[in-house]
Order: C-alpha cells, then sequence, then structure tokens
C-alpha cells in the first residue's frame, strides 16, 4: 500500500524515477522479509525465544524487583535518559546518594508492555524500593519534596 503511494507521488514528478523506485521498494520488502540474509551479522538477526525455557516478563520483573532494593524501569539509560520523567527520577535518586539497577523498557516492547500490567500503572518510568512499587516521576517528586522519599531511602546502600 505505501509503496504504491509512493509509486503514485513520484509518476507526478516524473515516470521514469516512479518506475525504478517501486522497483527498489519491492525488492528492498522482499530482502528485508526474508531474514536468511547471509549479509547480515549474527548481532541484527531476529532471535527466537524459547518460550518454555524462558522466564515470562512478570517472571523477570519479579525477580527485578527482588534482587534489587531500589528498581528502575524507565526509557532510555541512567546515563542517557530518554524522556524528561525517566531523567528527573534519576536526578532525584542521584541527589539522595541511592545504589540503583535500572532496564530500559525502550529496547524491549514485551518489557514496555508488562511493566505497565505488572504494575497496573500506565505510565514509565517505575519506581521500585524494597519490593514495593512506589511510583513514577510525579510520585517521586512529591516524596522527596515532603522528605518520604528520604525516609524510604535510609539504610539503603548508597553509590560509592
Amino acid at each position: 500500500m505505501a509503496a504504491a503511494r509512493a509509486g503514485r507521488v513520484l509518476r507526478q514528478q516524473g515516470s521514469t524515477k516512479a518506475a525504478s523506485i517501486s522497483s527498489l521498494w519491492r525488492i528492498n520488502s522482499y530482502v528485508s522479509s526474508q531474514g536468511e540474509d547471509p549479509d547480515t551479522h549474527d548481532d541484527f538477526k531476529p532471535v527466537e525465544r524459547d518460550a518454555e525455557s524462558a522466564p515470562s516478563v512478570h517472571e523477570t520483573i519479579q525477580k527485578d524487583i527482588k534482587e534489587n532494593p531500589v528498581m528502575v524501569y524507565m526509557k532510555g539509560v541512567p546515563e542517557a535518559p530518554q524522556c524528561g520523567f525517566s531523567a528527573m527520577v534519576v536526578r532525584i535518586l542521584a541527589e539522595h546518594g541511592v545504589k540503583y539497577k535500572s532496564r530500559n523498557v525502550l529496547v524491549d516492547q514485551e518489557l514496555r508492555d508488562g511493566i505497565k500490567s505488572f504494575s497496573n500503572w500506565p505510565t514509565v518510568p517505575q519506581v521500585y524500593v524494597a519490593g514495593e512499587f512506589v511510583g513514577g516521576s510525579d510520585i517521586l517528586i512529591s516524596m522527596h519534596r515532603s522528605g518520604e522519599l528520604q525516609e524510604m531511602l535510609k539504610g539503603l546502600q548508597k553509590e560509592s
């Protein structure tokens, strides 16, 4: 459908261009749908997960929050947050000097959807402390301002 639309637009600009672009579009679609391209490095080939042996996304999340006293699901990484709300969570946790782990939901759509269903909270970032869901950036900001977050983080390992 997109190829036909592109072809129509290009036909208005010149039929030779349209024919060559349309042909390239079809070839590109064919090549990219093949998956067994010998010129593609293994790092870029689709990964198939064994559904029986791989843990579910909810099991992975449960393991993350159990093993890490402070766990953040965010857009981007702490060194380079990809949204302002995630950046705010990183700044608040840095101000408290608390050690935490994070996962970038932008690299895994299943994780991005899974964290929302796990917590029944529609947005990211999401912060967990001592295995409990605290909330997103708005709640963290409020707790930070009131001093409640400082109390909650008391006794947790500080960054060195």
